[in-house]
């Protein structure tokens, strides 16, 4: 569970029934003194939901229960994550402004997210009706009309319904349909694929779609190689391990290099999400899994200062006639390479004088360098 998840202390329900009446008929204790519920009792699990969001959020819920309960920790922890990725490549992390693809009855991402974050704001996304008239009640309960737009996807088939041309947004987020035939969900549950221990709520939108959680991601990444900057940061969470390998593989082959995949537990519950980029900016000191990092990505300890590694470093650009920028931070050297300068041929070229700037060139490459330090003061270049 995220470092700064408050639900790494559980919930205590005994107090949790002494502070609301309407919780308090579920709550039972054991042999051992200790309060609990029974998970497998839809009524129990909506009712905790709701307690929860109302104690330590603020925020008033209400859903049907054929629709998805949505689990407090599990979803806390996507968002602080994402917190962690837009404060590492972003210049102010103040005023997000996101996209929840598929909301659900509940909108509980853009409301946990805007109880945490007072400037955050959201659109929205759902393609069914039922969820999204109980969502705009949620919204418009906790008076953040002004905040969370919701817009209703008439085209199934189509992820990102974005209209307006010049509008963007610093990241996607999204919990989409994990299977593909109810079949599988099945398969899945009797897998433990899901909480063995916990309710199974949510209508069949929710729970399937074509080609299952693989399928609607890869729809995402398609999309996004449109969309490519409108977004900075574009995300989702997976619920089986499986699908990480294909849809890493799928987005080398559309030619994003800029992407990273972690792993969410709470509990008994383990899973995943995978986010991707077309900006330069990456992702150093945000928890991911090594084996999925890109190649074109390392680290290296530097063994003397970073002004005089930043100066070397100048220098072989400047030999190589290579522009670069850097911030006036100096941590942060950005290049587009635009010809190979490096090569023998190259330098052989170069002393025959026989290279045309005006010849147009497509860029070879970008590259950013980093310089930060650790928590041991030791420095670390990042490319």
């Amino acid at each position: 569970m995220h470092p700064r998840n408050i639900y790494n202390v559980e919930p205590d329900f005994k107090q949790l029934a002494t502070t609301f009446d309407s919780f308090k008929t579920f709550v039972k204790e054991g042999l051992n003194g200790r309060s609990f519920i029974n998970f497998k009792d839809p009524n129990a699990v909506k009712e905790l939901c709701r307690c929860l969001m109302k104690k330590d959020f603020n925020i008033e819920i209400d859903f049907p229960l054929d629709r998805l309960c949505p689990a407090i920790p599990n979803r806390l922890n996507y968002i602080l994550w994402l917190e962690d990725l837009l404060s590492e490549t972003m210049e102010t992390t103040t005023k997000a402004k996101g996209i929840d693809i598929g909301v659900g009855a509940s909108c509980i991402y853009p409301l946990l997210a805007c109880a945490c974050h007072p400037h955050w704001s959201f659109l929205g996304t759902e393609i069914d009706t039922r969820s999204m008239d109980y969502a705009k009640k949620n919204i418009e309960r906790n008076h953040l009309e002004d905040r969370i737009q919701l817009m209703y996807n008439k085209d199934p088939d189509k992820i990102f319904p974005l209209d307006d041309e010049k509008e963007t947004f610093d990241f996607c987020m999204c919990n989409p349909p994990f299977y593909e035939s109810k079949e599988a969900l099945e398969e899945g549950m009797s897998n433990k694929e899901l909480e063995p221990y916990a309710v199974c709520t949510g209508s069949s939108n929710e729970m399937i779609t074509t080609g299952g959680e693989y399928g609607f991601i890869s729809k995402m990444i398609n999309e996004s190689v449109r969309l490519g900057t409108r977004i900075r940061w574009y995300t989702s969470m997976l619920g089986m391990k499986k699908s990480i390998g294909p849809l890493v593989r799928l987005i080398k082959q559309a030619k994003i290099t800029n992407y990273l995949v972690t792993e969410l537990t709470q509990g008994k519950t383990t899973r995943w999400v995978i986010a991707w980029s077309f900006y330069s900016e990456r992702a150093f000191k945000t928890y991911s899994l090594e084996e999925y990092h890109p190649k074109c990505q390392f680290v290296v300890n530097l063994p003397k200062s970073p002004q005089f590694v930043i100066d070397q470093m100048e220098c072989i650009l400047k030999d190589l006639e290579i522009d670069y920028e850097k911030k006036q931070d100096d941590e942060t050297i950005t290049s587009t390479v635009r010809r190979n300068t490096w090569s023998r041929a190259a330098r052989r070229q170069k002393r025959q004088k026989i290279i045309h700037e005006e010849e147009k060139r497509e860029d070879l490459f970008t590259f950013v360098l980093e310089w930060m330090e650790d928590s041991e003061n030791e420095f670390s270049g990042l490319m």
